[in-house]
């Protein structure tokens, strides 16, 4: 666990290839999330204002949907780091090829440390940002 402006942000790395939720490998690659998270997750997180930032580093040109993807992770993440994905307000899901140098802004750098023992992974970042403040009025055009 991280603390990251005050809340607790739980980081782990998926290592291998990212699946998507489409595949016939989706259910095992949910097993392995699963397993992965459960270890870092000490207990599901509650609220209604969840973060899950998901970066996808790979090193071989693959045709795939990264929304897809933080589909099948987002599921697998139902009941081990939040109750329901329901609870899930902000996703980013990136892709990253490794063939010629990438640049990052606004990440961890220990989104790159796992470079030194995978050559595929997804790195994962789920915060639930106690008493963030919102706004008590709807957005509406003009008021932006």
């Amino acid at each position: 666990m991280i603390l990251f402006s005050n809340f607790p942000e739980y980081r782990f790395v998926i290592p291998g290839q990212a699946i998507s939720f489409r595949s016939h490998k989706a259910k095992k690659y949910k097993q392995l999330v699963r397993r992965i998270a459960k270890d870092v997750v000490p207990k599901r997180l509650i609220g209604q204002f969840i973060e899950v930032h998901m970066d996808y580093f790979h090193s071989k040109p693959r045709r795939f949907d990264m929304d897809n993807v933080a589909k099948c992770i987002l599921d697998a993440l139902n009941g081990v780091a939040y109750v329901d994905d329901k609870q899930v307000r902000v996703q980013s899901a990136k892709a990253y090829l490794l063939r010629s140098p990438v640049e990052i802004w606004g990440g961890p750098v220990d989104l790159i440390k796992p470079l030194s023992k995978h050559e595929e992974y997804v790195f994962v970042r789920v915060r639930s940002p106690r008493g963030r403040k919102r706004r008590r009025t709807p957005l509406k055009h003009g008021n932006l």
